[in-house]
């Protein structure tokens, strides 16, 4: 039965010819943008405070941002490309602890719900009658106050989508 991932079914959106390339042909890219990389690390940081929390640990921030940091430098590496080139390798690990920094002061300290899963795996069928199927890893399920599940799934863009966006995403 065929299964597809979200990011599959925007980059055929996006470019037919581009899904082509990389799902059907599956020809290797070479490189990692910037971008990809940061919101890599920035998610890393983020699922470190949710695992630590699951054994009782309450990172401070100075420990959140200094994870980052280690995970940036153990995953740098030269194929990782900037478009942007008014922008540094350092503004965007800027931009990544901005994101952590505001983050954490956000929802500090990180009692908002019950955390039951991180990078959990799931499937669900998009169209059942002609067996389509959605694949997707959840960045954290939580239980919130009066049995509802909320999903999290973690962002980096410097835009945020519109509610439009949203339902129709």
């Amino acid at each position: 039965m065929p299964t597809y991932s979200h990011s599959q079914l925007s980059r055929y959106e996006t470019c037919p010819r581009q899904y082509r390339f990389a799902y059907i042909d599956k020809i290797e890219v070479e490189t990692e943008g910037i971008e990809a990389f940061m919101g890599s690390r920035v998610h890393d940081a983020l699922e470190k405070v949710y695992r630590d929390l699951k054994v009782t640990k309450l990172n401070t921030l100075e420990e959140v941002l200094s994870f980052y940091h280690q995970v940036w430098e153990k995953n740098w590496n030269e194929t990782i490309r900037i478009v942007k080139k008014e922008y540094t390798v350092e503004d965007y690990r800027r931009l990544g602890e901005k994101c952590l920094t505001d983050y954490y002061r956000r929802y500090y300290p990180f009692d908002q719900g019950k955390t039951l899963g991180l990078e959990e795996y799931m499937t669900f069928p998009l169209e059942e009658e002609k067996e389509y199927w959605i694949r997707g890893y959840i960045d954290r399920v939580t239980l919130v106050d009066g049995g509802l599940i909320e999903i999290h799934d973690y962002k980096t863009s410097s835009r945020l989508p519109t509610q439009e966006d949203i339902r129709s995403d």
